[in-house]
């Protein structure tokens, strides 16, 4: 069974890209980017992208190419609810996981934001360890998600189909 998993390893190697862990702070607040850097900063795998102007968060996204965006709720002429939609609904953005940010613990806009699909909340600032913890996680599972995608391509190439492949079916 190990050989097989090896020969998983080697296969995923060869014909997967690499997706670097990539996070995206918008927040209007320069502080609290910094904050965010400096913590992040001893983390070798992990690059920090920061944006403090929320009307430039598109163009920065799509640079910057993030695994997981965190987003302040609370920013001077935006509603972070809407930046949450727009981000949910659009075609390059809606699978990379979105932790929003608020400066206290509020419960109903916790909800809000769920609902309308981000992935998590956190109070700002939080601790180093939470902090790497969940971009790690968050971003572990979107970029897994994208390499299954690319191999379940490659396999539909490589067996000429047009639909999914019984083999990759399990993948779902």
């Amino acid at each position: 069974m190990n050989m097989y998993i090896h020969d998983v390893d080697d296969i995923a190697e060869k014909y997967v890209t690499r997706i670097p862990v990539s996070v995206l702070l918008i927040d209007d607040e320069y502080l609290i980017g910094e904050a965010m850097r400096i913590k992040l900063s001893s983390e070798r795998d992990i690059i920090f992208h920061y944006c403090k102007e929320p009307d430039k968060a598109l163009e920065k996204a799509i640079s910057a190419q993030p695994t997981v965006i965190m987003l302040d709720l609370v920013m001077p002429g935006v509603n972070g609810l809407t930046m949450v939609k727009f981000f949910k609904s659009s075609e390059d953005f809606r699978d990379v996981p979105l932790i929003v940010l608020w400066a206290r613990e509020e419960p109903e806009l916790k909800k809000k934001a769920i609902a309308l699909g981000a992935n998590d909340y956190m109070i700002k600032l939080p601790d180093k360890v939470e902090l790497v913890a969940r971009i790690r996680c968050h971003s572990e599972r979107y970029i897994y998600k994208q390499q299954r995608d690319e191999l379940i391509m490659k396999l539909q190439s490589l067996n000429g189909s047009s639909g999914k492949s019984k083999d990759a079916s399990f993948l779902d």
